[in-house]
């Protein structure tokens, strides 16, 4: 047995067929009465919401960018208490990131994980342990111990591939995921179409069965050798998965409460940032700017999160009583935060709608580009002036946006928020805090601080505006 047990699943690269393969491990293992928890390596907010449709568990992002070695392992190990192991989904392709040790490769060993590496077969025969001896022998310590073929074409293809690898004396295939329609996730601009889309179309009830029926011929005897069924606590089998406003908490342990986006449109969070939140005495209420009319009462300050605002640009514009409520929120005083399509929803709307209001809290409009305008990490720096984050310190996060802002020529621009590499990012407007970045609060243990500090000034200041 593995001191940590679970598994690590690598690519060749991004399309390869890894998130497949996780979903096939999570639910095959579950059924073979394995309790796991998934992970995500790198920051990814997409593949991990299929992680939990398909586990029933919060899906937790492991990214040595935003934490050490130790905090790592820590999360590692505190994810899987009481659980038989877990499935880490990797990053790109396995080495992808060693520049920055960010890749698949640095952090299953840091975990110390054995890897499966899911190879697209596609169009390859014998070439597949070509392809494995490179992976295998790129650098010290791989630990893979095992393939799967994805996209194969019959069995004479299976057959092919695993006398391949044995010939050479390679880990060998443990299965496939065959070339079928069913057998795939539709993808759009920031990645894989969200997993609520997917689940309302009936495309994940039959990706599902399929997934089952593909992976059992897989070798799972030697799969399960990876995981620990004696750690296992009791279950309940219900879920875990953390929606925002859903988790209950001690009333005397609540010190204030911020609402929390969170439907179709905003869907992008790092759930560690909530846990982060939570432990300062935050409680967490999830709300609806597509569906609700206005705004949770007693909120402190309110956290928009990124998403696809842009892909509901009527239904938005149409729901006037939560803009309007989102309006009056800024207008007393209390803190809002705001990430990338959550920024975006503050401002006055798409460009190329023009008839479409949106927020308006900051006086710019946005247009969609078709082409990734920012990509990678980044540590930002609060702007500490006029109360603000006084005390600032670099707290890490990434980009990943297609829009670009468009400012109003006739409105003087907003000082910014961040400074990201001694150039200006993002908003303030008032107690309004918005910018492209996707921070990981647990990055620094100051921004929190200064994020607390926000949510209580302000309802400070509605307090003393509220009273007769």
């Amino acid at each position: 047995m593995n001191k940590r047990p679970g598994i690590v699943v690598a690519g060749l690269h991004s399309g390869s067929g890894k998130t497949l393969v996780t979903l096939a491990l999570l639910q095959g293992l579950a059924k073979r009465g394995f309790a796991v928890r998934p992970f995500k390596f790198g920051p990814d907010f997409i593949d991990p919401r299929f992680h939990e449709w398909i586990s029933g568990r919060t899906s937790v992002n492991l990214d040595p960018f935003f934490l050490p070695p130790e905090e790592i392992r820590a999360l590692y190990d505190r994810m899987t208490d009481g659980l038989s192991g877990g499935v880490a989904e990797g990053v790109m392709g396995f080495y992808d990131g060693l520049a920055r040790k960010t890749s698949t490769y640095d952090i299953s060993r840091t975990l110390d994980l054995p890897v499966l590496l899911a190879v697209f077969a596609k169009g390859m025969a014998e070439t597949v342990a070509s392809v494995v001896r490179g992976v295998q022998d790129h650098r010290p310590g791989t630990r893979i111990q095992g393939v799967i073929a994805v996209q194969t074409g019959s069995l004479k293809h299976e057959e092919i591939l695993a006398r391949a690898l044995t010939e050479e004396g390679l880990p060998p295939l443990l299965g496939t995921l065959p070339r079928e329609e069913d057998l795939r996730l539709p993808e759009r601009h920031l990645g894989l179409v969200d997993v609520r889309e997917l689940e309302q179309s009936g495309q994940l009830g039959r990706l599902s069965r399929q997934l089952e029926r593909a992976s059992s011929t897989w070798k799972w005897e030697k799969i399960d050798t990876f995981f620990d069924r004696d750690r296992e606590k009791v279950h309940s089998g219900s879920s875990d998965v953390f929606v925002p406003g859903t988790r209950k908490r001690s009333a005397g342990n609540t010190l204030l409460n911020l609402g929390v986006a969170w439907d179709s449109a905003f869907r992008f969070y790092y759930p560690e940032n909530w846990s982060e939140l939570e432990k300062k005495g935050i409680r967490i209420v999830s709300f609806s700017p597509l569906e609700d009319s206005g705004l949770p009462e007693d909120l402190d300050g309110i956290y928009l999160g990124g998403g696809y605002p842009e892909r509901f640009s009527e239904e938005l514009s149409q729901n006037m009583p939560f803009l309007e409520s989102i309006r009056r929120f800024h207008e007393s005083g209390r803190f809002v935060y705001a990430e990338c399509g959550g920024m975006l929803y503050l401002t006055d709307g798409p460009l190329e709608r023009p008839e479409l209001r949106w927020a308006g809290i900051f006086p710019c409009r946005f247009r969609m580009t078709g082409r990734l305008r920012r990509l990678g990490y980044v540590s930002a720096l609060p702007v500490g002036e006029d109360g603000w984050f006084s005390d600032p310190s670099p707290v890490r996060g990434h980009f990943f946006h297609y829009s670009d802002l468009v400012p109003d020529a006739s409105s003087p621009p907003p000082p910014p928020g961040f400074l990201v590499d001694d150039r200006p990012e993002g908003f303030r407007s008032g107690q309004a805090l918005a910018s492209y970045l996707h921070l990981y609060f647990p990055s620094s243990p100051r921004f929190l601080e200064g994020f607390v500090h926000q949510m209580e000034q302000g309802r400070l200041r509605f307090r003393k505006t509220s009273l007769p």
